[in-house]
């Protein structure tokens, strides 16, 4: 689609209902509580609790934050990943740069679109939430740094309908719409093509390398001239089972619970099955022989509750996807890099430490 089409919101607007709203009195009581509850324990919490004091709390109060409120409640409360773009280029006093594409999805720059090399990210939140402004933050700087150390590349951040809005396969087929606008509209050679994203956004990466070799039914099949130049997974959701132990060992670490995995697998879902392309765990291992990218990283936090997933998943295709590198990152919680910019530290963590030297490798 041209970059000058008029642009289509991605998403409708949530409008509550009077007992939505009034819920939030009852809600906000119940994250005081754990507060207040968490400060306590937080003094005692031994080795199953979180790394500090500090995230002790921090971990609980969101834990329960996101189980607590509904999916409605949640979209209400966060602007849409189009007005988190927006905000990041006003407050950086740059114009932005969003183009409309296929399927009802948007695509935003950060840095150069005119840059030879031009990573394709797919933002997580469980498939229900928006990209944060802490995403335009986080990986605007370390476009910085890459561009700094003499790499041409740029981001591309697609915005896809979240659920239950859109349910499988809505969200892979705009992810296939993004890389199908990258390589045929700006024509650029697919070895300087990048994917990558967290979380859920993990899973339309791998989703989007499973169509590149065995197309999806319900999707556009994308034929690509070469490989892709790479694609990297931040704690990918590989598996919506929830039955590894690290669910358990990590509870009280991180600040996912059971509870809101469930949920928004569910919404997610919808009447569909898990499959290959949205279970990535459950392809068997000559399902990846012939992916179609030059490198893969993949990465993820001790404290991670879906950790042993990620490594069973790795452990899996890696005899088959030799040129995979996994990297386990210790005390890092579920996508670490984008939770402590959320919070406002700009420290950085042993994950993105990870990926800004993959970068610095294979760009």
């Amino acid at each position: 689609m041209a970059t000058g089409k008029a642009l289509t919101p991605v998403n409708s607007l949530v409008k509550l209902t009077l007992a939505e709203k009034l819920d939030f009195l009852p809600a906000g009581l119940g994250l005081l509580a754990t507060a207040i509850a968490a400060a306590i324990t937080g003094l005692v919490r031994g080795r199953d609790g979180a790394r500090t004091y500090r995230t002790h709390i921090r971990h609980a109060v969101v834990r329960r934050f996101l189980w607590r409120m509904s999916i409605r409640q949640l979209r209400f409360m966060y602007p849409s990943t189009a007005q988190a773009y927006e905000l990041y280029a006003r407050g950086r006093g740059i114009k932005p740069q969003t183009v409309q594409l296929e399927h009802g999805a948007q695509g935003h720059w950060l840095g150069e679109k005119d840059a030879k090399n031009v990573v394709i990210y797919y933002h997580g939140g469980g498939f229900a939430l928006p990209a944060y402004p802490a995403y335009f933050q986080l990986y605007s700087a370390l476009l910085k740094q890459l561009n700094a150390a003499g790499k041409d590349v740029a981001f591309f951040f697609l915005s896809y309908t979240l659920s239950p809005e859109g349910v499988y396969p809505t969200q892979l087929r705009q992810a296939v719409g993004a890389l199908r606008y990258i390589v045929e509209e700006t024509r650029r050679d697919p070895q300087n093509v990048f994917l990558g994203g967290d979380s859920a956004g993990g899973n339309l990466t791998l989703g989007v390398l499973s169509h590149l070799s065995h197309p999806h039914k319900d999707i556009q099949p994308l034929k690509i001239s070469a490989p892709l130049g790479g694609a990297f997974t931040m704690a990918p959701w590989v598996s919506m089972a929830d039955k590894v132990p690290s669910y358990t060992r990590n509870a009280k670490r991180d600040y996912l619970s059971l509870e809101c995995g469930r949920s928004w697998a569910q919404a997610f879902i919808g009447n569909a099955e898990p499959d290959n392309y949205n279970h990535a765990i459950q392809a068997p291992p000559e399902w990846w022989k012939d992916i179609k990218t030059k490198s893969l990283l993949v990465y993820v936090g001790s404290d991670d509750v879906i950790v042993d997933s990620v490594t069973q998943f790795v452990e899996k295709i890696k005899p088959v996807v030799p040129f995979t590198q996994y990297m386990i990152c210790e005390g890092e919680p579920h996508i670490g890099p984008i939770i402590n910019r959320r919070f406002g530290n700009r420290e950085e963590t042993k994950m993105g430490k990870t990926l800004r030297l993959w970068f610095m490798e294979n760009l």
